[in-house]
């Protein structure tokens, strides 16, 4: 509602008028022109930066160093006590018409991948995809290959894409991010403020103030820019905020898992909401259906990842609902729309061996063995398919049944029920499920990746729900939803790349108000890592852990691990670092070297 009265914006203009035609009458010209621009102009806030990036994930740093390379002074803000996000733990990226696909004989094209991405996703911002899908080779794939990064292998993604598409380093995504976290910290015109948790977002005069809070000191800070990139991720990490938003096609699960990583809270959106931002799509959601119970986690709602191609799938009736290798999308359909919404791997002794639970704890046998095979709230383990049936609540004739026929089946070299194997297809690498002890482990649906976020412009800039561009305010990466490239089903690999491909047109665009506001003389204060104190070294390690201190989460998964494999400080911690948190450039460039012990 309007109000008629003046505001007191416009009573000081009034003022000013007045003031000014009474110096006029005096013939006080030059107090005239002094006192009006005194009134029409206030001094501009200082910026801390030319822009500031929320987030150091793939999207945020891939921001960072192309405004950089456009000559912006930067500032990111980390709340993890580390970069890279959960990028660090992703597999590889949906790159088109490459140099490594033709080294390997693969003919691709642009409108192959949109053809394939279009189908798959059933939805997708074709306009979108199509930028990506043309751009993935020079803006990603060259560019990526110029910051360091050495891609190895491109596999195919069964059901997904006509031709091998999925691009890997020599392992996980970590070999992607390693080196744009790398060369950001090199460069003196990025600084990087880790632990440091943005809480509020304000326009102001000329630009955007952020309030934030350094996680381990409790610290509060303001921090001042003309532009703002929010790269903080999705929101799969609150499963509130999954089920609020959970996809209509299907019904709620009754346990569903947090398979996302630790800060995806959908921070970012409220920020974008606090500046007038539009959402979309937040409905549209990656949920993988297979989702293990992490034994580790009192509260039982984390889930890992778990996988075993020896396995046959099967329902709460004990009986085989699908061919086992289908297309990812596929099994989640099918698993979405059982009832209880949850299935069982069975397998044996042998298939065992090939059992993979993603997460640095499980690149270990033993503890693979001891805290999840050998776990009875885990996992159902027994000398027969009986006991088994009885231990996983299964009815046992109806199991013993599943698994006979499938051993007949596989001895005559054809899946009559689901086509696993048949005669154009060899079931190369199945065995018999037939040598004691069998076991049974329960699997549900969990959260993983955001397919739909802020809505964001041709520049990624931010846009408000009329349309318009909101000024000074982009985002990148997941908290977008990749920019809808997907539609309803994320394919392999299709979001590190999209967020390699935004954060950088967000840098570019955000870089060009550099200047906007003056700058401040030097950087601005950041909090380091909260030094050990006297008390905690004599405690030791083991009690830090227990303390739990705010701002300490990749601390404590790291050094339980320490503890855990009685690892020495050596192994992380070298010359110039002691065993004290990274503090400064050269320490953090230290850190970098380690990330290989976990991950």
């Amino acid at each position: 509602m309007l109000s008629s009265a003046p505001s007191t914006a416009s009573r000081g203009w009034r003022g000013t008028v007045k003031r000014a035609q009474a110096a006029w009458r005096r013939g006080g010209a030059a107090l005239l022109l002094g006192i009006a621009l005194a009134g029409c102009h206030r001094p501009l806030p200082t910026a801390d930066a030319d822009l500031i990036v929320v987030g150091a994930g793939i999207a945020g740093l891939s921001a960072a160093l192309e405004a950089s390379d456009h000559g912006a002074r930067v500032l990111v803000l980390e709340a993890n006590s580390v970069g890279g996000g959960h990028a660090v733990m992703a597999g590889g990226l949906f790159l088109v018409d490459t140099p490594l696909q033709r080294r390997r004989g693969i003919e691709d094209s642009v409108e192959l991948a949109l053809r394939d991405m279009l189908t798959w996703g059933e939805d997708a911002d074709e306009r979108w995809l199509r930028r990506y899908v043309a751009a993935s080779r020079p803006e990603v794939y060259d560019w990526l290959v110029a910051q360091g990064v050495e891609f190895r292998a491109v596999l195919p993604a069964p059901g997904e894409t006509s031709v091998p598409r999925f691009h890997f380093t020599r392992g996980a995504a970590l070999h992607v991010v390693r080196p744009l976290l790398r060369e950001a910290l090199r460069r003196e015109p990025i600084e990087i403020g880790f632990g440091v948790e943005v809480t509020g977002l304000k326009r102001i005069a000329g630009g955007w103030r952020l309030r934030s809070r350094h996680l381990r000191s409790g610290r509060t800070m303001q921090f001042t820019a003309p532009a703002v990139i929010i790269a903080s991720g999705g929101f799969e990490g609150s499963l509130e905020q999954v089920r609020a938003h959970w996809p209509s096609r299907w019904a709620v699960p009754p346990r569903l898992l947090n398979g996302a990583g630790h800060f995806a809270t959908g921070a970012g959106l409220v920020l974008g909401e606090q500046a007038g931002a539009a959402v979309a799509r937040l409905d549209h959601q990656a949920i993988f259906v297979t989702g293990l119970p992490d034994p580790r986690d009192p509260a039982g709602q984390h889930g890992l990842f778990a996988q075993n191609p020896a396995a046959i799938f099967v329902t709460a009736d004990g009986r085989r609902f699908i061919d086992e290798s289908a297309p990812r999308k596929q099994l989640e359909q099918a698993v979405l729309s059982l009832p209880g919404q949850s299935y069982w791997l069975i397998f044996d002794e042998r298939g065992r061996r090939r059992l993979r639970v993603r997460g640095a704890p499980w690149l270990d046998r033993e503890t693979l063995q001891a805290e999840i095979l050998d776990n009875p709230a885990v996992t159902g383990k027994a000398t027969s398919l009986r006991r088994l049936a009885e231990q996983a609540g299964l009815p046992p004739a109806a199991l013993a049944a599943t698994v006979q026929r499938y051993n007949a089946m596989l001895a005559a070299g054809d899946d009559r029920d689901f086509r696993r194997f048949g005669p154009e297809r060899p079931p190369r690498g199945l065995r018999p499920i037939d040598t004691a002890p069998f076991y049974a482990l329960r699997l549900y649906p969990m959260s993983r990746k955001s397919l739909g976020g802020l809505v964001i412009g041709d520049d990624a800039d931010v846009l408000a729900p009329d349309g318009s561009p909101i000024p000074g305010l982009f985002a990148a990466g997941e908290v977008t939803g990749v920019a809808g490239i997907n539609g309803r089903f994320g394919g392999s690999g299709t979001f590190l790349g999209p967020s390699v491909f935004t954060g950088r047109l967000a840098g570019r665009s955000a870089a060009r108000l550099a200047g906007r506001l003056p700058l401040a003389a030097s950087p601005p204060s950041l909090p380091a890592g909260e030094p050990v104190t006297a008390s905690e070294a004599t405690a030791g390690l083991a009690a830090r852990l227990k303390a739990q201190r705010p701002g300490d989460w990749h601390f404590a998964r790291a050094h339980s691990l320490v503890l855990e494999r009685r690892w020495s400080c050596s192994g992380c911690h070298s010359a110039g670092w002691g065993p004290q948190p990274a503090t400064n450039r050269a320490q953090r460039l230290r850190q970098l070297d380690s990330c290989e012990r976990c991950h």
